[in-house]
């Protein structure tokens, strides 16, 4: 239960414990003198003097909580130092102290912010550098290997032609990979590029088995898709085929002999469904598949583990989702959710 002394200042309880002393002596003078008859006069004056102490006491405290009211808005309006009178009272003290504190932690705030943002400027300023620096070697590496390839400074032997293209490969290996870390990053922080425009996703889904027919064809999977031939959304159709591309190389890697890629159009949403029989993701994986550098379904699993991380970056720029499940019979379903109205963010349209 709230005591007196959590309600009414300590000033004004003095105030108070004053009125009702010097009222009692006149009080009490008066019934002696009049004795029971004034009994009934007695009760009348002790009202009155109540009546006119409970005015002192809730003026007085009107006026404090006023004064304090008008501080607390005038911190959450964002001032450090808040206007009008401090005063005398508990509740004037508290204001006061706890106005001190908010102007304390706000600017320990504003301090936070400030050096968080500097960090992140100086963290994207080294990423970019890291990134030519890498790139430019890279290029170089992959651009001369293609000129050995060519035979443009001579012919090669048999044995020269496979060292070269093993240098072509693990250079291309590597140059995707450091692509695909500064590609997360960027989504990670928000600022991975993309532009959207009005595309069929339905041709971007044609192009993407097409191009994945000659891997499926090595590996003895089948590859088939099925949707219809129009459906089209805002969307960067260069970001969606590459994640659509990861879903459907990653089935046909895992697939046990067949690999089914499936478009759905409802009125608000398009869907992409890869479905695969292989052996399946196990209940304990699925909660940790699309975080970056996990490799899953089996230990012989190649790659380093950014391939869905990416994916589901990719497709989540877009507003979209990507989900995961095992199949009831065998194998496994990756599914693309995309938004089929969204339009372009301001300042996007065009092609890349």
């Amino acid at each position: 239960m709230m005591s007196l002394s959590m309600v009414i200042p300590e000033a004004l309880r003095r105030s108070l414990r004053m009125a009702v002393l010097i009222a009692s002596v006149p009080v009490a003078a008066l019934a002696l003198a009049i004795g029971a008859r004034g009994a009934l006069a007695l009760a009348v004056l002790a009202g009155a003097l109540g009546w006119w102490l409970a005015g002192v006491v809730a003026e007085a405290v009107r006026a404090e909580v006023a004064a304090a009211a008008e501080r607390l808005r005038a911190m959450a309006a964002g001032a450090t130092e808040a206007p009008g009178p401090s005063g005398d009272g508990a509740l004037h003290r508290a204001v006061d102290a706890w106005g001190r504190r908010f102007a304390e932690e706000r600017a320990r705030h504003r301090e936070a912010l400030t050096r968080l943002e500097e960090t992140e400027h100086r963290r994207e300023a080294w990423l970019a550098t890291l990134r030519h620096e890498l790139r430019t070697p890279l290029n170089s590496i992959v651009g001369f290997t293609e000129l050995l390839a060519a035979e443009v400074d001579g012919p090669l032997t048999e044995a020269q032609r496979e060292d070269v293209d093993t240098i072509a490969n693990a250079g291309g290996h590597l140059r995707s990979l450091v692509e695909d870390v500064f590609d997360l990053s960027a989504m990670t922080t928000g600022t991975f590029p993309v532009t959207r425009v009005r595309a069929n996703v339905a041709a971007v889904v044609r192009d993407v088995v097409r191009e994945a027919e000659g891997v499926a064809r090595t590996k003895g999977v089948s590859l088939r898709w099925e949707g219809p031939s129009e459906a089209e959304a805002w969307v960067d159709a260069v970001a969606i085929r590459r994640a659509l591309t990861n879903l459907v190389l990653n089935a046909i890697e895992h697939a046990g002999g067949a690999v089914t890629v499936t478009l759905a159009v409802k009125p608000a949403t398009l869907t992409v469904a890869v479905r695969d029989n292989g052996p399946g993701i196990a209940p304990g994986e699925l909660k940790r598949l699309f975080r970056p550098f996990e490799r899953g379904r089996t230990a012989e699993a190649r790659g380093a583990g950014l391939g869905l991380a990416i994916t589901l970056g990719l497709v989540e720029v877009h507003g979209g989702t990507l989900s995961a499940q095992a199949n009831d019979d065998r194998g496994s379903t990756f599914t693309v959710t995309l938004p089929a109205g969204m339009v372009p963010l301001e300042g996007e349209g065009g092609a890349r």
